[in-house]
């Protein structure tokens, strides 16, 4: 099976539902991924995709801070909120496929930063894949 490493946020966001794609690739902001075992990831972003021969796709996130959101609806204090394992450990790799529904926390007048609209990633996202996969709106150099 070949992987190809996608970085450009608009064929990021082709990959995945509607608003799903256009809010949260690229973009910061307070999400939340309701996971197929029940539990919600919260994250800031979507960095980039990974797209496999088999059509897998994986998603590279920048995790938020574990814990309910504030004000959020009683109907989901119930759920489990995964975020930041560790101080720092902020990046991870979700299975597009143990997706089952896209949630945001805040209005996107609260989330964006003026003047700061991409989001800057962190080293163990920007590095270049390995040899064996081809990126896309990456140089090949």
């Amino acid at each position: 099976m070949t992987w190809t490493r996608i970085t450009d946020p608009e064929t990021v966001a082709g990959l995945l539902p509607a608003w799903f794609g256009q809010r949260m690739v690229g973009l910061r902001g307070a999400f939340g991924l309701l996971l197929t075992t029940g539990d919600v990831l919260r994250l800031t972003s979507i960095a980039a995709a990974h797209q496999s021969s088999e059509g897998i796709v994986l998603l590279d996130v920048l995790l938020d801070h574990a814990g309910v959101p504030d004000g959020l609806d009683l109907a989901w204090r119930s759920k489990h909120f995964l975020g930041t394992p560790v101080p720092g450990a902020s990046v991870a790799t979700v299975n597009l496929a143990h997706i089952v529904a896209a949630v945001e926390f805040t209005v996107v007048e609260m989330a964006e930063n003026p003047g700061d609209e991409r989001v800057v990633f962190s080293a163990e996202i920007d590095e270049r894949p390995p040899a064996s996969i081809e990126a896309i709106g990456q140089d090949a150099g």
